[in-house]
């Protein structure tokens, strides 16, 4: 897509307003389909078309690692800063990014908890949109580097991150959580444990496709690719994925334990069985392909009927991590340009 083509379809996402969902009740949604409704983006299709029927995933954590690993790019952004801390707040010694623009104060900061699957991801990963984000906020953004499985099983990663909460909490006075996929769900779980412990109360919290359930039936409702209208020729691409995601979701939560015996509808592991009520303010961002989105909406709805401000947004012809296409996709700048206006609000 040449760069004006992106700023027309940039702009077309901008203007597309709040509907109803019948099935969603008391959440504010906005669906922002392609102008080829119910077909995948072209870039997410070449790249998922190459799935074979019937994928299998091989649980080798070295071949899924590598899955994870992405090139290091340099920041774009000479008004952001970047610098590489430590935070040894409750007994633990956790590394971060800082992520701001220069010179500019506030009293927002942003928690983030990158992606992969709980066993891989760096902070690192996140800069090439965290920093474009940066641009927008009117806050400061911590990307945590959290222990990851199962050398640092769970709670670890959720330990970790809540170390560095505590570290913004010093400074700032409002604290919102964000997070990609398993990223989400930690950061979901340190929701929790903040009003719990009584550290702070979040004010926000921003999740990208976030996983919120651990060992939940594969044959059920929360993965029923037959659920999702997409143009005929396209459904085995999306069936595929949606395979291979069943195989990765149960890979993710054996390494995630490693042998450890836990409840998996212990609600910091799985947050759609939490409280509703603690996370009073929710914007979910969800591909409309994405394996995880079935899951994401039934936990968005709980959140809705408990009362809370619950906002959810789907981008039509996109799958998970989508984030990782920023620059490419105009939906990834139009998702980080929506959350940064969602935590820059006053309300």
């Amino acid at each position: 897509m040449i760069k004006n083509n992106y700023n027309v379809e940039l702009e077309r996402l901008n203007q597309i307003q709040t509907v109803d969902i019948p099935h969603l009740k008391r959440v504010q949604m906005i669906v922002k389909d392609r102008v080829d409704a119910h077909s995948y983006d072209p870039i997410i299709f070449d790249h998922l078309k190459q799935l074979p029927d019937d994928p299998d995933l091989p649980d080798d954590l070295t071949q899924l690692r590598d899955g994870n690993n992405h090139d290091t790019i340099q920041n774009l952004y000479p008004d952001i800063t970047v610098e590489n801390n430590v935070t040894y707040e409750l007994g633990r010694k956790v590394r971060y990014l800082k992520i701001f623009r220069n010179n500019m104060s506030s009293n927002k900061a942003l928690v983030y908890m990158h992606g992969g699957a709980f066993y891989g991801g760096t902070p690192e990963d996140t800069l090439p949109f965290l920093t474009l984000l940066a641009t927008k906020f009117t806050g400061v953004i911590y990307s945590v580097d959290y222990g990851i499985a199962p050398e640092k099983p769970y709670p670890n990663g959720i330990m970790d991150s809540l170390s560095v909460v505590a570290e913004a909490n010093k400074s700032f006075e409002k604290i919102s959580l964000s997070g990609d996929s398993a990223g989400a769900a930690i950061a979901l779980g340190v929701s929790q444990l903040c009003h719990n412990l009584g550290l702070c109360e979040i004010d926000k919290h921003v999740l990208f496709y976030p996983t919120v359930v651990h060992g939940s039936n594969h044959q059920g409702r929360l993965w029923n690719d037959h659920e999702i209208p997409i143009k005929e020729d396209q459904r085995r691409v999306l069936h595929n994925n949606y395979t291979q995601f069943k195989q990765l979701d149960s890979i993710m939560t054996k390494y995630y334990l490693n042998g450890q015996k836990i409840d998996l509808e212990a609600p910091i592991i799985s947050p759609l069985y939490a409280q509703p009520l603690t996370f009073k303010k929710v914007l979910v961002l969800t591909g409309e392909f994405d394996p995880f989105r079935l899951q994401d909406e039934a936990f968005v709805q709980k959140i809705g009927l408990a009362g809370c401000d619950a906002k959810y947004i789907r981008y039509g012809g996109l799958g998970h991590a989508f984030l990782n296409y920023v620059g490419k996709i105009p939906a990834v700048e139009d998702a980080l340009n929506v959350s940064a206006q969602y935590l820059n609000e006053n309300k």
